[in-house]
């Protein structure tokens, strides 16, 4: 089987910011769009590729303002990402479509679902957090360390956030460059999250995307997650498409009362426990595939 060819794009979004995407699959595959996590990069490791081949699947992802080429957008909100994905749809002729996120990407695919509400077809939300605001949630209940310092500086703004990123992204290229996993000791990640991240370092092109999320995206990450901090701009309640909300029972990313509160808020949602944490593998890949696409 012949490798799948990422093919690049950019267009202008309403205010005339470059937005930059990549498409992944056969023409008259299945439509979906996928949004990445925080820090996260459009150009995808060989397992999502795989993935996307395996269910004939029509994939595009965009790089949110400030990752990669795409212009950044200070001050942006969650539900800001809808308005861009509307237009990439327009472009390709997408009337009708899937979204799902992933971690950092959980909240941009329930805003896709609530403000495109006429043309998403489904949605799923795999190891994302739910809103700050979250009436009765503890929200940094079960999170690492190295997570609650990262959000808690978010919290502040740029001026305390931006060193503490900046900082991270220099020591995952580092990090990556020395053979080693990115993410810190003080993430306390558990042994199935570690083992995952292990398995992607000798995988095709992993430096190379290493840089393009972490020194190319910092603008990016430090805007998704002070978005993710404050109010998203739309109420998950709202949601009234089939949605999914997966999760890893000790996910210390992102953990389960988040999704516990998500299932509890969005009308008829349905539960997907994960076998692992917050890494995904081949077979949730393909549970989340099916999902989106289910066959007649």
């Amino acid at each position: 089987m012949c490798p799948m060819v990422e093919q690049s794009g950019e267009f202008r979004s309403a205010d005339g910011r470059r937005v930059v995407f990549s498409r992944y699959g056969p023409a008259d595959g299945h439509r979906v769009l996928f949004h990445y996590g925080s820090p996260g990069t459009r150009h995808l490791g060989p397992r999502m590729v795989e993935a996307v081949e395996r269910h004939g699947i029509q994939l595009l992802v965009l790089d949110r303002p400030g990752y990669g080429a795409s212009t950044r957008r200070p001050g942006r909100r969650i539900a800001d990402v809808a308005e861009d994905v509307g237009l990439l749809a327009d472009m390709h002729g997408w009337d009708r479509f899937a979204v799902w996120g992933g971690s950092g990407g959980g909240p941009h695919a329930l805003a896709c679902a609530s403000l495109l509400a006429d043309r998403v077809l489904r949605c799923a939300s795999v190891v994302g957090p739910a809103p700050y605001d979250a009436d009765g949630l503890d929200w940094f209940e079960g999170m690492s360390p190295g997570n609650v310092e990262e959000f808690s500086r978010a919290l502040e703004g740029e001026a305390a956030y931006r060193p503490l990123v900046e900082r991270l992204a220099r020591e995952a290229v580092e990090a990556t460059r020395a053979g080693e996993v990115s993410i810190p000791t003080d993430y306390e990640l558990p042994e199935a999250d570690l083992a995952a991240l292990r398995s992607r370092l000798t995988d095709p092109g992993h430096l190379e995307r290493t840089i393009a999320a972490h020194t190319d995206g910092v603008d990016g990450w430090i805007d998704d997650c002070m978005a993710m901090t404050r109010p998203w701009g739309f109420d998950p309640a709202t949601v009234q498409l089939p949605v999914s909300i997966w999760y890893g029972p000790d996910d210390v990313l992102c953990p389960r009362g988040h999704a516990e509160w998500l299932l509890s808020r969005i009308p008829g949602a349905e539960r997907h426990e994960l076998p692992h944490d917050h890494m995904l593998e081949a077979d949730e890949l393909d549970a989340i595939y099916r999902w989106l696409v289910p066959g007649p």
